[in-house]
């Protein structure tokens, strides 16, 4: 049995096959009971170019009845586990697939989930790249689009959605006509079967879809609840029905109003920019559990992961981030759904597109504004990351088979091609870029493309630009570019010691490539710009327009110009560049990042500042020290989030030991001194609550108390001792005392916390750095898990078990997540990340062996997402030798040469994070 269709066989099934309809009855009443597998039966009518024999996809436990052209074949001839092979005659052929596949607990094909917190059932379907086979037999490859037809079998009490509307429904058994249950327009549909029906399964029946590929097919069934309102297109007046969905323990903090305010937004100005209407029916956005991705966008009901549900306060970011998911899904809309790439090679044409248009939806549509300084912090911190391993690949990609394709839903497709097509905007103009996707619209609608098809459609609408060249530059190489800019000022003015005053005399700009030296070379359009004082203030003196595409130039508009406090390459963020700042630009920049004025601005700076520690051209101490002054200064909360997750990567990975307790010290001592001053009830005050605790739990590798870190755990303890919805006014002496920290009793009263509301999430927080401190037992956490007996307290609670620094708890939660098929997808991750929480003493030593012995195992016995979160989960980066870690990498990868092509980049990556960390670790001198 094969699971890796190729892209050789994918090309020569398309060359064969012509696909019209499939006809799919999918029989889930069973759902809630302990079955293990439903019922699923395929008609496929399509037309073949001629005889031959072929394959269609179905991954089940078994097949029943095959039947091409009225002939039957006997399943266990023609059915491997994965594919059914059947002859084909030349025109019309008509294929029946009967099968039982199974549920899944990987969130891969048709996932099951029973809610913790009141024992209900919940079905959704996730199908990219290619597991809509583990759910009905199809051809599935993105360019073999066809109609879908599809049919429900459920429980009575479930809703069942799919990608269009329900048309009818019958209960199971009755005499009813199936063509007029309910009414066509789906409206009644859409509500429970009623209680005459509550003891029978209901079989649901749904409009045939427009021509789309198997992919993005989708179906959801379970006591979902939620939400319905109507959109209509200011351009053409035709009305779309929205629906929000999620499980019923959740519906309660559901903020559907604006869920679908964001919803409007932007289908109001995606409509308007690309002139094609939205072209699928209903709306549905459903927030499902257990789910493996942000979101996908599957036409007509898109599926999201219930995270987005926010049960607890979170950050302004976070809905920021939320909406920029609901955009970029949208996005898909037209950019994947309406055309479509031929094969995986060509996935940016949808993901890299989504990714920017979802980014300036939220910019242009939306309350967001300055959604791009997120974009330009952490978005792209992710596609610098990626295009700096040894795996990196060109945003046009080399995906020879499904595996591969499975990971190359990664930070060069996504960020580094959303920050490449902001650049062709700026190379192209707006105007021309938006007149190139209608044409393309227009013309491949409800087809499949290749790169080719959307230059052409560009370069007829931009005749004056070179388009091809442009695109063999970004498109089809790797690496990212290096820009730094040299500056002389003039010399009478720097000697009098106001070299932020003084006039630029010479100014050259350079570009290299972190892949091949300054052998390569793009074209860039961008900005360059001098920031300097004005009162407190850094704000911009000047700005100009650069273009060039050599490996250097003179910047000759700048000559005159006054240098300011900070030289900034790529202002406003149109290129996408590794930018270096020089000397003077750094020490400004260490010592005063946060007062400069313009958020976008802010953050480029950060950015620069985090690609130099990454490159060991910044001391990791001195990029800490600059975090810390910025805590409390900082307002933008996506800016907070990037900055702390830099921060912690660098006490997690890059600090030295010796100098680890010196450095969490000091931010501790920072982020409690910032959380006292932050506003009552802000943003601010929320992120640093949480980042107090998350450095808190780091303390369990300190040996001594420093009063900041003792400060930090009687925080922690502090939150346990207030109950769910109360203020957390302060530490207060008593439970100071009480656990023993040594913190002076007037600390408390330096601490107020006014406005600060306990809830779920703060109080887990808590918890796990207690238990990764050892103050906290299993008996506490079963207290606190009886107090959030939610889904996300289960997982939670798993983490804080798999915590507990004891080594008989490491060697059960060892256990548990490598038995195949034990776990769910969520379930096996929260117990990893107990497992490899820190911890005062070295523990888990003696798995590092065990890892690479069992990494085949891991590969071979489950499935891709599974797989991959063990792989990446359980990479012994905690160990105390991580010289040693490297080397059995080297040796596993030496010695299994024909490994998964898919496994080995995992691998490869992650062992590239700890040579960088070996390096910058042996860079660094002591602290005292």
């Amino acid at each position: 049995m094969t699971t890796n269709l190729t892209r050789d066989e994918a090309q020569s099934r398309s060359h064969l096959l012509k696909v019209k309809t499939y006809t799919v009855e999918l029989d889930v009443s069973n759902a809630e009971s302990d079955a293990d597998t439903y019922l699923s039966r395929t008609v496929v009518e399509f037309k073949a170019r001629a005889a031959a024999d072929t394959f269609i996809d179905i991954i089940a436990d078994s097949v029943s009845s095959v039947e091409i052209n009225g002939e039957q074949l006997s399943p266990a001839e023609v059915f491997d586990g994965a594919r059914v092979t059947f002859p084909v005659r030349e025109g019309k052929n008509s294929l029946t697939v009967e099968a039982r596949p199974r549920y899944s607990t990987s969130g891969e094909g048709l996932h099951r989930f029973t809610d913790p917190a009141d024992g209900k059932v919940y079905l959704y379907s996730q199908f990219e790249p290619t597991d809509a086979r583990r759910v009905f037999a199809n051809f599935d490859q993105p360019d073999l689009k066809a109609k879908f037809v599809f049919s429900v079998t459920a429980p009575a009490s479930f809703q069942v959605l799919s990608n269009q509307a329900e048309t009818s429904r019958e209960p199971v058994g009755s005499d009813a006509d199936r063509s007029d249950p309910s009414p066509a327009d789906g409206s009644d549909a859409r509500s429970d079967a009623g209680p005459d029906n509550a003891d029978h399964a209901v079989t649901h029946y749904f409009a045939p879809t427009l021509k789309q590929s198997s992919y993005i097919t989708c179906i959801t069934a379970g006591p979902y609840e939620g939400a319905t309102d109507t959109w209509t297109d200011p351009v053409t007046g035709e009305s779309v029905d929205l629906g929000v969905w999620t499980r019923a323990s959740l519906v309660d903090h559901l903020d559907s109003a604006d869920i679908i305010g964001i919803t409007k937004a932007g289908l109001d100005f995606f409509s308007a920019e690309f002139d094609y209407p939205y072209p699928w029916g209903k709306y549905d956005q459903i927030f499902v559990p257990e789910y493996n991705l942000g979101a996908m966008e599957n036409p007509g009901l898109v599926t999201f992961t219930d995270s987005l549900i926010f049960r607890d306060k979170v950050t302004d970011a976070m809905y920021e981030s939320r909406a920029n998911v609901i955009l970029h899904e949208m996005a898909h809309m037209w950019f994947g759904d309406l055309v479509t790439m031929k094969w995986w090679d060509d996935l940016w044409l949808k993901e890299s597109f989504a990714d920017y248009m979802g980014g300036l939806a939220l910019a242009e549509a939306t309350r967001f504004t300055d959604g791009w300084v997120t974009f330009a912090l952490r978005r792209k911190a992710w596609a610098y990351m990626q295009d700096l391993y040894p795996t990196t690949h060109p945003i046009v990609a080399d995906i020879p088979d499904v595996e591969a394709a499975k990971l190359n839903f990664d930070g060069i497709t996504y960020a580094k091609g959303a920050s490449v097509l902001k650049q062709l905007v700026a190379f192209v103009g707006r105007e021309a870029f938006f007149a190139g996707s209608r044409l393309y619209f227009k013309r491949f609608a409800f087809s499949n493309t290749e790169l080719a098809d959307f230059l052409d459609c560009l370069a007829e609408v931009a005749p004056d630009r070179d388009i091809a060249g442009w695109a063999d530059a970004w498109l089809g190489t790797s690496g990212v570019s290096e820009l730094s800019l040299a500056l002389t000022m003039d010399a009478e003015t720097t000697a009098a010691g106001a070299e932020s005053r003084a006039s630029i005399t010479g100014a050259t700009i350079t570009q290299s490539d972190s892949a091949e030296g300054a052998r390569l070379l793009r074209p860039h359009t961008l900005e360059i710009a001098t920031l300097g004082r004005s009162g407190r203030d850094i704000v911009p003196i000047d700005s100009v327009k650069f273009d060039f595409s050599t490996e250097s130039a003179e910047v000759e508009q700048l000559i005159g110009r006054t240098r300011g406090e900070i030289a900034l390459l790529n202002f406003a963020d149109h290129d996408y560049a590794r930018v270096r700042l020089d000397e003077a630009s750094t020490e400004t920049a260490i010592t005063s990042v946060s007062r400069i004025a313009d958020p976008l601005s802010r953050a480029l700076v950060w950015s620069a500042l985090d690609n130099a520690v990454r490159d060991g051209l910044l001391p990791v101490q001195r990029y800490l020290t600059a975090y810390a002054r910025s805590l409390g200064k900082e307002s933008h909360a996506g800016i907070m989030a990037g900055l702390s997750q830099t921060a912690l990567l660098c006490l997690d990975e890059w600090v030295a030991e010796r100098n680890f307790e010196t450095a969490i010290s000091g931010l501790l001592g920072a982020a409690l001194d910032a959380l006292a001053t932050a506003k009552s009830g802000s943003d601010a005050q929320l992120h640093l609550a949480n980042l107090v605790l998350s450095l808190t739990s780091r303390t369990a590798r300190c040996i001594d108390d420093s009063p900041s870190i003792a400060m930090g755990r009687a925080f922690a303890t502090q939150v346990l001792a207030v109950p769910i919805g109360e203020e957390i006014e302060s530490m207060s002496p008593e439970v100071v005392d009480d656990d023993g920290a040594d913190v002076p009793e007037h600390a408390a009263a330096s601490l107020p916390f006014r406005g600060l509301i306990n809830d779920h999430a703060l109080r887990w927080n808590a918890m796990t750095a207690l238990v990764c401190l050892g103050w906290a037992d299993q008996t506490d956490i079963a207290r606190e898990t009886h107090l959030d007996q939610s889904s996300s307290g289960r997982l939670r609670a798993e983490t804080a078990n798999a915590a507990l620094p004891l080594p008989i708890v490491k060697m059960r939660a060892w256990e548990t997540v490598v038995e195949p098929g034990a776990l769910s997808n969520d379930v096996l991750t929260a117990i990893i990340s107990g497992f490899v929480a820190p911890a005062a003493l070295p523990i888990t030593e003696m798995y590092v062996d065990e890892y690479f012995e069992r990494l085949a195992g891991f590969w071979a016995d489950n499935s891709i997402e599974i797989a991959r979160r063990l792989v990446l989960g359980l990479y012994p980066k905690w160990s105390m030798d991580e010289e040693g870690v490297v080397e059995r990498t080297d040796a596993w990868l030496e010695e299994h040469p024909d490994a998964p092509a898919a496994l080995k980049r995992l691998l490869i990556e992650r062992r590239d994070d700890l040579a960088r960390a070996i390096y910058l670790k042996a860079r660094q001198t002591s602290r005292h």
